[in-house]
């Protein structure tokens, strides 16, 4: 039996546009793309990355599953979003978003110095992003939590006292008040707590998509396979402050669960995934 020739490259990918000029997200996310496209191309031309425009998650869900100005988008997993789309089950940052450090006003921190538990979290309300998984996770441990529609306005919403927290992946908040330290200056990144529920960010295409799915996957465990992977989050802006991760131990480490998890993701595979022991150091 004759070979089956590979599909034909597109010429293109459609990619949302930068949510801001602020989202340093979207360059970590867009250069992962392109080097796991390179990594497995196998003779293919790779594909230029072409954006559309600026839009938040819950558009972006609904133009790939249109296909007209989407081919590829990086979501935080749930199995709602598993089973509509072609997830790409490997975590673009071994899942460090699910481990949170939070954004407070100023005036916050002293308050915050209080908690050690859950229960006493509980009293207080997190802000979020409409349409993020984080906030069904977060609300199922009887978290209290405030949604914005808008990524931008969350900041606004947090100095405005609409809410008490904003809860950040360990990698994202430094970042993100460096680069708006001149619209909140009165905000600040509390260290002194963590908060960690299994996360992870995929890439996701359409299922009709599966040739393109495969070729990113390949990519990535290739990435994966060479230290590639790991090498680009200690190179990157947004995350290579972050290392070593021994330096972001903290106490209290308050711990919950995430029910829109597809229980057979493999949390406890430190292939793909950071595990609660690489924080700790040895005296702990």
């Amino acid at each position: 039996m004759a070979a089956t020739a590979q599909p034909a490259s597109p010429e293109s990918l459609l990619i949302p546009k930068p949510r801001s000029e602020y989202d340093i997200n979207h360059q970590y996310y867009t250069s992962l793309l392109n080097k796991a496209l390179h990594k497995a191309a196998a003779g293919r031309t790779v594909p230029a990355l072409k954006t559309t425009f600026a839009m938040e998650q819950g558009r972006a869900l609904r133009e790939l599953a249109k296909g007209e100005s989407l081919d590829v988008f990086w979501v935080g997993t749930d199995v709602a979003k598993e089973q509509e789309f072609r997830a790409i089950r490997i975590p673009l940052e071994r899942g460090l978003m699910g481990f949170r450090k939070f954004i407070l006003t100023k005036d916050a921190v002293a308050s915050f110095q209080t908690i050690r538990s859950l229960q006493q979290l509980q009293q207080r309300t997190a802000c979020q992003g409409a349409f993020w998984p984080d906030v069904e996770i977060m609300r199922s441990a009887g978290l209290k939590v405030e949604e914005a529609p808008v990524y931008e306005n969350i900041f606004k919403q947090l100095r405005a006292g609409r809410c008490d927290y904003f809860p950040r992946g360990l990698h994202e908040g430094v970042i993100e008040l460096e680069r708006r330290q001149a619209l909140y200056p009165d905000l600040v990144r509390y260290n002194k707590l963590m908060l960690h529920y299994p996360f992870a960010v995929y890439f996701f295409t359409r299922k009709e998509n599966e040739a393109l799915a495969l070729w990113i996957e390949q990519g990535l465990e290739q990435m994966i396979d060479d230290g590639e992977l790991l090498l680009h989050m200690q190179q990157q802006e947004l995350t290579r402050h972050v290392f070593p991760l021994q330096h972001q131990s903290t106490d209290p480490w308050i711990s919950i669960q995430n029910p829109l998890l597809s229980p057979d993701t493999p949390v406890t595979n430190s292939r793909y995934w950071f595990q609660p022991e690489d924080f700790k150091t040895s005296a702990n």
